[in-house]
């Protein structure tokens, strides 16, 4: 279903909703796919989703906006926090012995822990499977393997940052799928 001339304004006027309701209702903690990023292209979503839902007679857009932004990031919060659970009781320790993927009080570094050769080498053979948005995410993924930021991504793609946030979050959302990535919390 496309948005419809009206619904592109209400998002492009009440952009900053996102932001508000990141700074002020959720607490980003910068672990795998919970950084700022990553809640501000849910809440863009979000947003399109509440301006194709919105309807007018029943009052303002801010608040139904507001709304829709942050049930958005609850719902991808509880979502990650279920697969970081399911993905902390396949993990095992280098005897082979079950233990925790993540233990309290640590927080895994996406950056450090996607400078593995083994990561490249899967990403690697997505890359040649994919194409489209898939294999730019999958691509954007590989170069932050290799220490580039998000925004010097963007310039070498000659796109904005957020385009480059949108591609890796495509993409993670289909790595998540395959067990050889769970060690690496994509």
């Amino acid at each position: 279903m496309k948005m419809t001339e009206y619904q592109r304004r209400l998002v492009e006027e009440h952009l900053g909703i996102v932001d508000w309701v990141i700074r002020c209702r959720i607490k980003v903690t910068g672990q795998p796919l919970l950084s700022y990023e990553d809640f501000y292209q849910i809440g863009c979503e979000a947003l399109c989703r509440a301006a194709m839902q919105y309807d007018p007679k029943r009052g303002s857009f801010e608040p139904f906006g507001s709304r829709y932004v942050y049930n958005a990031m609850i719902s991808h919060c509880r979502k990650e926090n279920s697969h970081t659970y399911h993905a902390a009781n396949l993990s095992v320790d280098e005897d082979g012995d079950p233990c925790l993927f993540r233990t309290l009080g640590e927080e895994p570094d996406f950056e450090s822990g996607i400078t593995s050769a083994l990561l490249r080498e899967i990403l690697a053979e997505y890359r040649k499977q994919c194409s489209g948005i898939m294999k730019r995410g999958v691509e954007a993924i590989e170069l932050k393997s290799l220490g580039y930021s998000t925004r010097e991504i963007a310039e070498r793609y000659g796109t904005t940052v957020n385009n480059v946030n949108a591609w890796i979050s495509r993409a993670r959302s289909r790595l998540r799928s395959d067990p050889r990535l769970l060690e690496f919390g994509i």
